[in-house]
């Protein structure tokens, strides 16, 4: 009995000095992407990229040697820049651009940021001058960069090698009439509705179909405005307040709107919009601007007819735009018919 009590001691003895359970950690732990191509100068965030294979969380992600494909260091992604993030929620119901800036601050992050869940995102700040590796820089090595990724629990780590970060050429606004890779010029963009427009002299409505408008983005300046214009077949202006039927003071989550007869602008905060939520000045998913020029006018017969153009887009570089609508085959009929 003696024997058998100490031997009981002994497996206590042992059973208590056992460690803590270690988490899981599985050898199959993987990104389901390995090749990134975000565009340059846009906020692109990365989600439900790994595979746990029912490892224990929370994980720890770290990024490790980012490179040029020839192997040198790239630290111009891993180093910090000033970047916007927000402090508070913007909701699209802010009443000046005070308001607007005062929800934001800038912070440094890498431009090339590895969150704490293993997401990825590249920051809005990352343009060509800064991450000159992207497609079609038409550099000697071309082709983006490379990177390692080491995940790790108290039960083990694991890292992932040579996941790739093959940037597309900066694109300022969307829709773009340029190729993602070589940057020229590929066709030109089109209202999202052009409905219920006759043409000035023919009568024979305006359409998509026969490219009766072309849509043109220039930037003016560094400032922070937006400017809507309208030009005819001769290239001359229309006056902005044919559109009679259009909400301008609505239109776009702009301030201090300025109307004049050649155009109207607003002083806005960007990028347009500025978070991907819906607002009275976007599309349902929040993704784009939508904006819509409106007029009505007496057909034959007193018929009322709505003229339309809408356009959805969004701008991702600050600056002063224009926005120019140009009807290049007939000019709009906006007087009525008698």
């Amino acid at each position: 009995m003696l024997i058998l009590l100490l031997a009981t001691l002994s497996g206590c003895k042992k059973w208590y000095d056992l460690p803590a359970d270690l988490d899981y950690f599985s050898d199959r732990v993987d990104y389901t992407q390995q090749n990134f191509s975000p565009v340059l100068g846009r906020t692109t965030l990365f989600t439900n990229i790994l595979n746990y294979d029912n490892s224990s969380l929370p994980l720890k992600f770290e990024m490790l040697n980012v490179r040029n494909m020839d192997g040198t260091a790239a630290d111009n992604l891993t180093n910090g820049q000033p970047v916007l993030v927000w402090t508070g929620a913007y909701d699209g119901l802010e009443k000046s651009m005070e308001e607007i800036q005062a929800k934001r601050k800038l912070e440094n992050h890498p431009l090339w940021e590895l969150r704490k869940s293993g997401e990825l995102m590249l920051w809005r700040s990352a343009t060509n001058n800064l991450i000159p590796n992207y497609q079609g820089s038409g550099l000697l090595n071309p082709g983006g960069y490379l990177f390692d990724i080491k995940v790790s629990n108290s039960g083990g780590e694991k890292t992932i090698k040579n996941l790739v970060l093959n940037p597309l050429r900066e694109s300022p606004y969307d829709p773009t009439n340029r190729d993602a890779v070589t940057g020229l010029q590929k066709d030109s963009i089109l209202p999202t509705e052009l409905s219920g427009m006759v043409g000035q002299n023919n009568r024979i409505l305006l359409s998509n179909t026969n490219k009766d408008v072309y849509i043109y983005f220039k930037r003016k300046g560094d400032g922070h405005s937006l400017t809507f214009k309208f030009i005819d077949k001769n290239n001359a202006p229309i006056n902005t307040n044919a559109f009679n039927k259009t909400k301008w003071s609505e239109l776009i989550h702009g301030f201090n709107m300025v109307q004049t007869p050649d155009f109207v602008r607003y002083d806005v905060a960007y990028p347009i919009p500025l978070v991907k939520i819906p607002t009275k000045y976007t599309t349902s998913d929040g993704s784009k601007a939508a904006v819509a020029f409106v007029y009505d006018r007496l057909g034959f017969d007193g018929i009322r007819e709505t003229g339309r153009l809408a356009f959805n887009f969004s701008i991702f570089r600050e600056g002063d735009w224009e926005i120019i609508f140009h009807f290049r085959n007939e000019s709009p009929r906006f007087q009525d018919e008698y």
